[in-house]
């Protein structure tokens, strides 16, 4: 970017040095380190309301994903028999909220996630790509309400849209609630660990499965001390995880448990301290619904192709400008929480 600067032009100069300097403010770097299957719980730096722990037997699903692919490579959903029917598969971004004790201000030092039981726990464009991670504020305006909309399917009804449509859960999302952003961190490159193509348990369809090396793998975003965080006690925020490009097969699935496996109508969950939180979501270029067609085989050529296919990449400098939602197709975030270590500098 190119500035003009006329000759005396002091107070214009001074603004735009103050521009740059909150954008500077707005970004930092960080580092990502491979832990391997186990993490030491260190009463040092994590804080109840900052970390959701789960023991191996307690992770749920497969593939709760991230992902960036390429336009060329993006997968066709064309099964009817599946979930979801008539549309490219989104790329997408994932992450969580929370809430900060009331007692003090905390300063982020790191953010540790685990690696899926699914067969997508690690595709093989994940090693060596860049990643982001995003902070936000989540403020409940004082004219809004903060509520699940539960879709029209409430306690017993069949879901409109979801990983299981018996449950009438799968297809709720939370209403009232405002994003914004804070600060994004560059420049962590996924280390070295094997890829998987099988599920952890066995799904009873005749294939193969069992643990292996790239599953339940916990990993360290390091954020670079003199860019950490500082995050205001008693308020609410939320961090967002993604690839930086696309690329071909770039992807993983995150460890998680979810409370939307139930007939029950809607109730928020909460973490130790009683409160609310929920995961979060970002696909393509954020419509909802997006566009789906009824052919098992994506069009060839044309504006329906090109509206298909720009709904599921996503836009430019989409980490900063793109809003996180509970909403999502197939599959909705409301129940969802993803095991995560906030851990904070003491």
């Amino acid at each position: 970017m190119k500035y003009y600067i006329q000759k005396n032009n002091f107070p214009l100069l001074l603004a735009m040095l103050l521009v740059l300097a909150c954008q500077a403010q707005k970004k930092g770097n960080f580092s990502i380190e491979a832990l391997g299957k186990t993490y030491a719980l260190d009463n040092e730096k994590l804080i109840n309301g900052l970390f959701y722990h789960l023991e191996k037997d307690q992770v749920t699903g497969g593939n709760t994903s991230i992902r960036n692919v390429d336009e060329n490579h993006l997968e066709w959903k064309g099964n009817p028999k599946e979930n979801g029917f008539g549309y490219f598969q989104r790329n997408r971004d994932l992450g969580q909220v929370f809430q900060v004790p009331a007692e003090n201000d905390v300063v982020i030092d790191a953010l540790v996630l685990r690696t899926s039981r699914g067969n997508n726990a690690l595709m093989k464009g994940a090693v060596g790509s860049r990643l982001r991670v995003v902070f936000f504020e989540v403020d409940i305006p004082a004219n809004k309400l903060l509520k699940i909309n539960e879709n029209g399917t409430t306690k017993g009804e069949r879901a409109t849209h979801g990983f299981d449509h018996q449950f009438n859960r799968a297809d709720d999302f939370i209403e009232g609630v405002e994003y914004t952003f804070l600060k994004q961190f560059i420049g962590g490159i996924f280390p070295e660990i094997p890829f998987t193509d099988q599920y952890v348990y066995d799904r009873g369809r005749g294939e193969s499965f069992g643990e292996q090396p790239g599953h339940l793998v916990f990993f360290k975003c390091d954020f670079d001390e003199k860019d950490e965080i500082t995050l205001k006690a008693g308020r609410k925020y939320a961090f967002i995880i993604g690839f930086e490009s696309p690329g071909i097969d770039r992807g993983l699935a995150l460890a998680i448990n979810t409370e939307v496996h139930t007939k029950e109508a809607a109730q928020f969950v909460k973490d130790e301290l009683g409160a609310v939180r929920w995961g979060i979501r970002r696909e393509g270029n954020g419509a909802l619904p997006p566009k789906m067609v009824s052919m098992n085989e994506p069009p060839k050529k044309g504006i329906l192709l090109n509206q298909l296919l720009k709904e599921s990449m996503f836009p430019k400098n989409h980490f900063s400008t793109l809003k996180p939602t509970t909403d999502g197709y197939p599959d909705v975030d409301t129940y969802r929480t993803l095991q995560f270590y906030l851990e904070v500098r003491k």
